[in-house]
């Protein structure tokens, strides 16, 4: 017979099978989507990574998943479709070609091959790490790139469908502008960061006498203020509403007004109002139709002041606190944390946010925040809370989704505009364009005459990402599939981005397709560094995937990322990988020791088995159907549970050593019972584990070709025996009472001993049963039988 090697090696044994999972053939006989197929399809929308080159372990994390989830169907017999692509037009990449490879973005044919030459360079590193964690999605007809023209055809097609139904419009207003990456962002891009700052207390003289002081965080906007607020209800202020106040420095008048969302409390309770320091400000515009001050450019630098223009912001700040100083204006000012709006979304930026007036194109999206929160209950959701999330979020979106980026890498936004703002479409023969080298539909604007110009914006990364399962399903160009794919099975991604994919998702297919989007949507938590905290370059705790790879192996990363319970965020270690691989060799030797009974033999169940063996057939039926279940919830952690408690604490620990001596007697109730439980344990375990599974498969049965091609085994043959379980249990703790004994005698597990037994009766009783299994398994001579309260053991050596 063939070898069996001591030690299990996934540096030698993972590659192997990775390298036939990649095999045209393999392809075309196990992982193909079957457009024809009648079997029943598992359709899984995963997230595109942004190509940033590194596989992070968050990806690792998801990786698993996908892969386990996907594994478990084809077993289970369905016609999969996994696919895997790729977010491709993001401003990190824009930024890495202009300053680490040196192109300017003035040279933009240039510019832009040089981007996609450095996003196939980073798909090639992520997509090697991703078959080196043993993933297989279906690369052959599900792989896409989002700068790809047909997927870009999609993502304009879909622009145009939604413009049509009057949801796309150019307007010019406040919007969300990041200093930092010199281009607009959405709502769902932004949140608040506590940062250090400063609180000035200002006096503003009142034109018939007096002062009103206020407190700013932002006095280097003092030029931008066209009012100041009041509450109503501030018994300090009720007389200076309706009366006009000099705005210090500009010596502009402007009136004192009342409004119930100042807040009593911060600072003096009088607040200016500028165009813009925040959200309220542009809220307090729209309410009072206030004028507008445009007082910072593109890059955050102040203008149009003629006394701090061109500088930065923070810079302006400390400078014009020095001004008011200087002018007696200042009062005084304190330091304090609070929180800023800041470019979350880019973990590389966090740069604050601030407010510029731009024309650009946006979607309603606040008008269907009620059908929104209606639809989405129609999704199940795993684990139950981050629907909850998800609804939050959409309670709270206050502005439609601006979808223009003043960027060159993207999807062009497919329009002409007039000076009216009036949007003309392309045609959809036409896709995809680009507007601006491309002739626009008709020379002037059918609704005003006036002369077309090309929208020069590309389109938010998140429209290009939130038409992945409309393209996947077919939802242009292959409705046959899209009739039996849609909605997507799952949705799997993490929490960070509930209010982004997610959410861009469920509105985008519901105003283009009519329905959700998914049927479930599975959500993980975040892996974090071992110190507990998230993974930081800075804090020195980020761990790769790949920095141990070959020395644990693939599948013990994997079991370790999927031992949590989804949802929750965890600490990675290596030492629980290195615990997992101890799992995996315990399952190795068990394996090995079983090779020569039971490989490549075709065993049938025989008429009658051994009561240890209806034990071990007991505990093993509630181990598959409690696994199988435990899958299609993507309970994973109870499935490495149950392979602890089970396989390693009583298949290995104790079925095993009760039954060699009948294995080398060649009982066919062991070897059946023994070929059995391994060969459903690897099925079970393939998902999540699955190059060893693929290795000892090979080894002990290889009648197909790969476990894949088996069906998930059944129990429904197994009838439990109560007094076989009981039996069972009672040999397991016989056994704990003896090993511990001897170790308490410092005598070997291997040393010949008699001993006496006190037990109450029904305990004897089980014992005697077995007693001849148990005598040749402990090393015993003798065992003397004792009526007692509690099971105990005399050792006596010899």
């Amino acid at each position: 017979m063939e070898e069996w090697p001591k030690h299990y090696n996934p540096k030698e044994i993972e590659p192997k099978w990775q390298t036939i999972w990649l095999t045209p053939q393999f392809w075309e006989k196990v992982l193909k989507f079957d457009e024809n197929s009648e079997k029943p399809i598992f359709f899984i929308d995963t997230p595109p990574p942004f190509t940033s080159g590194e596989l992070h372990m968050g990806h690792a994390y998801w990786v698993a998943i996908a892969d386990a989830m996907t594994r478990f169907k084809r077993i289970q017999g369905y016609n999969v479709l996994i696919p895997q692509g790729w977010d491709t037009q993001g401003l990190p990449t824009e930024l890495k070609v202009q300053y680490k490879l040196g192109i300017p973005k003035e040279n933009r044919d240039l510019f832009l091959k040089k981007c996609v030459e450095w996003t196939e360079e980073m798909i090639g590193k992520m997509k090697s790490a991703m078959i080196r964690l043993g993933y297989r999605p279906n690369w052959e007809q599900f792989e896409y790139r989002t700068y790809n023209p047909e997927y870009r055809k999609v993502i304009q097609k879909s622009l145009l469908d939604m413009h049509e139904k009057g949801l796309v419009k150019m307007k010019k207003g406040p919007v969300y502008w990041c200093p930092k990456c010199e281009t607009a962002v959405a709502q769902s891009e932004v949140g608040y960061i506590e940062r250090q700052g400063i609180l000035a207390y200002i006096s503003f003289p009142l034109k018939e006498g007096g002062e009103i002081v206020i407190a700013t965080t932002r006095p280097e906007l003092l030029g931008a203020t066209q009012a100041v607020a009041v509450n109503p209800q501030d018994e300090r202020y009720k007389s200076l509403i309706g009366k006009k106040v000099i705005i210090p420095i500009f010596n502009k008048e402007v009136e004192i007004i009342a409004d119930n969302a100042v807040e009593k409390e911060f600072g003096t309770g009088a607040v200016m109002i500028s165009t813009y320091g925040d959200p309220q400000d542009i809220r307090w515009q729209l309410k009072y139709n206030l004028p507008v001050t445009e007082l910072l450019d593109e890059r955050g630098r102040i203008k149009g002041t003629g006394l701090l223009d061109g500088t930065k912001v923070e810079d302006a700040r400390k400078k014009m606190v020095e001004i008011l100083k200087e002018r007696g204006y200042l009062k005084k000012v304190e330091t304090l944390k609070h929180n800023v709006l800041s470019h979350t979304e880019r973990s590389d930026c966090l740069s604050p946010i601030e407010f510029l007036v731009k024309e650009q194109v946006y979607i309603d999206v606040v008008e269907y925040k009620g059908k929104l929160l209606e639809e989405s209950k129609k999704m199940v959701f795993k684990p139950q809370r981050m629907g909850e999330k998800l609804e939050d979020w959409i309670k709270s979106v206050e502005w439609d989704w601006n979808i223009s980026r003043q960027r060159l890498y993207g999807t062009p936004l497919p329009f002409w505009y007039c000076d009216n703002s009036h949007l003309v479409p392309a045609k959809e023969d036409s896709l995809p364009v680009d507007p601006t080298k491309t002739a626009p539909p008709s020379e002037r604007c059918p609704q005003c005459g006036l002369q077309l110009k090309p929208v020069t914006h590309v389109a938010d990364v998140w429209i290009d990402s939130s038409v992945t399962v409309l393209y996947l399903s077919g939802f242009y160009g292959n409705k046959a599939r899209f009739t039996k794919a849609f909605p997507a099975d799952v949705r799997l991604q993490g929490t960070d981005i509930i209010r982004t994919w997610l959410f861009y998702t469920l509105f985008r297919t519901l105003m283009l397709a009519g329905d959700v989007p998914f049927k479930k949507v599975v959500i993980h938590g975040q892996v974090l560094g071992p110190d507990g905290t998230r993974m930081s370059k800075s804090k020195g705790n980020v761990v790769s995937p790949m920095d141990k790879i070959d020395e644990f192996g693939a599948d013990a990363i994997r079991m370790t990322l999927l031992d949590a319970s989804l949802g929750d965020d965890f600490p990675f270690k290596w030492e629980t990988v290195k615990g997992k691989k101890l799992l995996l060799q315990k399952l190795w030797n068990a394996s090995r020791l079983a090779y020569p009974f039971i490989a490549k033999r075709n065993l049938a169940k025989p008429n009658s088995l051994n009561v240890v063996d209806q034990w071990i057939l007991a505990k093993h039926k509630e181990f598959v159907d409690r696994s199988i279940s435990a899958y299609e919830n993507q309970d994973f952690f109870i499935v490495l549970s149950m392979l602890y408690s089970y396989f390693w604490e009583t298949v290995a620990d104790e079925y095993l050593e009760l039954i060699k001596h009948r294995l080398f007697a060649d009982d066919l109730s062991a070897i059946y019972t023994l070929s059995r439980i391994l060969r459903d344990i690897i099925i079970i375990l393939h998902p999540i584990a699955p190059h060893i599974t693929e290795e000892i498969y090979s080894r002990l049965f290889g009648e197909k070709e790969t476990v894949l091609m088996e069906r998930l085994p059944s129990t429904d043959d197994i009838e439990v025996n109560e007094n076989a379980v009981r039996v069972g249990e009672t040999v397991k703790k016989f056994n704990s009472l003896v090993r511990t004994g001897k170790v308490n005698m410092k005598l070997p597990m291997n040393a010949s001993i008699r001993v006496k037994l006190s037990a109450p009766e029904k305990f004897l009783d089980d014992i005697r049963i077995v007693e001849e299994d148990i005598k040749k398994t402990l090393k015993i001579t003798e065992i003397t039988f004792n009526k007692g309260e509690e099971p105990s053991v005399e050792i006596i050596p010899g």
